[in-house]
């Protein structure tokens, strides 16, 4: 199991700017803690009128670190923000779509065609030949 990281940055006035999360690295049972507690805190302490969590660098992500990005959703609503997923990996982009979860993150869905790389799991869908 690899590190996550997670960094943060503001944009705008605070409350009701945008903080971006970035995550570095797997989101798993392992590693989901520092992006749960940096979320919670930041979305608490600032209330911004939008939490961005940028996936772009996170290679694999499994069931916890799906139940950690809605946590970070709720509580973002929970304060009277909104959150968006953005540049997530193709792994973890049709990870968020088999489960329904695109939408919700503001994602479009991934054409059934699109490669996914990066974690060369198998998430259940047959192949086409």
């Amino acid at each position: 199991m690899g590190d996550a990281m997670v960094r943060t940055h503001q944009s705008g006035e605070l409350p009701g700017g945008t903080v971006v999360v970035e995550v570095l690295g797997p989101l798993e049972a392992a590693t989901v803690g520092a992006l749960r507690s940096v979320v919670l805190d930041t979305v608490e302490t600032y209330r911004p009128r939008l939490l961005a969590v940028d996936l772009r660098r996170v290679p694999f992500m499994d069931s916890i670190g799906i139940g950690a990005l809605v946590a970070a959703n709720n509580k973002a609503r929970e304060v009277g923000g909104t959150m968006e997923v953005r540049s997530p990996s193709p792994f973890v982009h049709r990870l968020l779509q088999i489960t329904g979860l695109t939408e919700l993150f503001g994602l479009p869905d991934l054409p059934d065609d699109a490669p996914v790389s990066g974690a060369s799991a198998d998430l259940g869908e047959p192949r086409k030949s």
